[in-house]
């Protein structure tokens, strides 16, 4: 069966990116339940011949043991809760506060800081539910958009900024959160694993790379793509319209208050531990009761696109399982190590960064079939680092996926933003792939060595030192990271060709860092591994960069 596991990953990583690249014009989901059909097929083949028929017969039983249901049915109890927040106008009580915080001493700046900020301090299961509640309001800012108090670049920033910080919220929520399935693999060594080990380094890094994406967006995608985005500005002379202003009724602020109590009962669990889904089924009960919401308005609420991308992504990554596509992945990372200029400080560098080489519309995706192969690299099986080690490349491996569905072009939640800023599919990729392998990445495998690592290991003394520890390595990260962009940006000039390749010159320089830091997290100042860290954190940066695309006009 060894063979038919390369066969069936061989046959998803080709379908996976030429659908990426345009070459398969087909909705992810109907992508990977012909990618599952096929898997099954050759499967059962194989089986056929060495197992006869009973191996065929239990081969559909190997797939679906394969699925993982957790995050499904936390998901879908998140987005019921969303669904009657929506319905019972909650959103619209959320609105009219923000109205008001801008006339507070925060002003208006600090209250669209406040709102970029909104999605990983909300941490929703998913970042299409608050994105899709808050983008039409976050156009009204602009000309278009009837207030004018934000210009086309304010406005691209802005929204840009706003949705990357969505498309990544994901990933720290308690209730059905992505980086969950991470804390379950590690809690077999973190016994309080299960409490967020993982949520406060991927918050952090979250909202530290969302400054750098509005800066990259600023600086270098309005410059690349000049032409691509089709908003306009206010005419010189022309005044501001008036705000109209903001109402909701007073069951939108029942409700959204019933949802915030539902939402901290499942964060902190005060009435003792139950599964997230309970407290989120009881909070949409009681919102659909006490708010009279109809069954109508509330599956008009509801998203379904990630349910359904999920779902067709596990039952892609249960086949492969079934069929060992997996072992053979983790068998093929493994040999990487044995090559001398990577080793598994490069190996681990490129690992962390797969799922930004292929970005998918949902993480959840590749997520469940990728963690348990970075959990076997582990004392688990192949014992090639240590459990702290996994801790660290978790966490950098986590908020990299958990923000891949952004720049994903097969309907990630990124294309969102870019429908409300009126931009070419593309626009906000180079922004916010850089941002996630150059500066999230490493910022978050720096917050779980010297911090989270500490909190989840008692004992440790060292709690002042390690925070001025990471506030260095912020000003580092931060620093290079936005020199690269501000000397991108100088050098741009009108040719396209020409600064696609001085970006990804960036990618390059950026990625070698990268590099170097996670293996610093994982060695120290062992030199072999970090310069084996710098070279596989270029060889992802280039596959990265690669994938932006020149010219977005005419990039199909």
């Amino acid at each position: 069966m060894e063979i038919v596991g390369y066969i069936n990953l061989a046959i998803f990583l080709v379908a996976v990116v030429l659908t990426l690249m345009g070459k398969i014009r087909l909705p992810v989901q109907t992508m990977l339940i012909l990618v599952t059909l096929i898997c099954v097929v050759i499967g059962a083949v194989f089986k056929g011949f060495s197992d006869g028929l009973t191996g065929i017969f239990l081969l559909p039983n190997e797939v679906i043991g394969g699925i993982i249901l957790h995050p499904i049915t936390a998901l879908l109890t998140g987005l019921f809760l969303a669904g009657a927040l929506t319905a019972s106008e909650g959103f619209e009580a959320l609105k009219v506060i923000i109205a008001k915080l801008r006339k507070t001493p925060l002003g208006l700046v600090g209250t669209l800081v406040i709102l970029i900020q909104l999605p990983v301090i909300a941490s929703l299961p998913c970042g299409r539910i608050i994105a899709a509640a808050l983008l039409p309001l976050l156009f009204t800012f602009g000309l278009e958009g009837g207030m004018g108090i934000l210009t086309k670049a304010q406005l691209i920033v802005f929204i840009g900024a706003f949705t990357r910080n969505a498309m990544g919220s994901c990933g720290p929520s308690p209730i059905g959160g992505v980086g969950q399935i991470g804390e379950g693999f590690l809690g077999s060594f973190f016994p309080t694993a299960a409490d967020g080990i993982l949520r406060a380094p991927q918050a952090f890094s979250l909202m530290m790379g969302t400054a750098l994406v509005a800066l990259f967006l600023k600086m270098v995608s309005m410059k690349l793509y000049p032409e691509d985005v089709t908003l306009r500005d206010l005419p010189p002379g022309h005044e501001a319209k008036e705000e109209i202003e903001a109402k909701a009724p007073l069951r939108g602020y029942l409700s959204l208050a019933i949802f915030v109590i539902a939402l901290l009962v499942g964060i902190f669990q005060p009435l003792g531990k139950m599964p997230v889904q309970t407290t989120l089924v009881i909070g949409g009960i009681l919102i659909i009761i006490l708010c009279r919401v109809t069954i109508t308005d509330l599956i008009g609420g509801i998203i379904l696109l990630p349910v359904t991308a999920m779902a067709a992504g596990f039952l892609a990554a249960g086949a492969l399982a079934a069929t060992g596509g997996f072992d053979a992945l983790g068998k093929i990372l493994s040999a990487l190590k044995f090559l001398p200029f990577l080793g598994v400080a490069g190996m681990l560098a490129i690992f962390v960064q797969f799922q930004t080489i292929l970005p998918l519309s949902c993480s959840r995706i590749l997520t469940a079939a990728l963690v348990p192969v970075l959990y076997l690299f582990g004392p688990a099986k192949f014992n090639l680092i240590t459990w702290p080690q996994l801790a660290i490349v978790m966490a950098a491996y986590m908020i990299n996926a958990t923000t891949s569905c952004g720049p994903s072009p097969l309907g990630g939640g990124g294309m969102m933003g870019e429908g409300t800023m009126r931009a070419e599919t593309g626009y906000i990729r180079g922004a916010y792939t850089f941002g996630a392998m150059a500066i999230m990445a490493p910022m978050a495998a720096i917050y779980m060595k010297f911090l989270n690592l500490s909190i989840f290991s008692p004992g440790s003394t060292e709690f002042v030192r390690n925070i001025i520890i990471i506030g260095i390595f912020v000003l580092i990260i931060a620093g290079v990271n936005g020199f690269l962009i501000k000397l991108g940006s100088y050098l741009f000039t009108d040719k396209a060709s020409r600064n696609w390749k001085i970006q990804l010159l960036g990618f390059l320089v950026s990625g070698g860092i990268y590099g170097a830091i996670l293996s610093f997290a994982l060695y120290e100042f062992d030199m072999i591994p970090i310069f084996q860290g710098i070279v596989g954190g270029m060889i992802a940066a280039l596959l990265i960069g690669y994938m932006v695309p020149k010219v977005l006009s005419q990039r199909r």
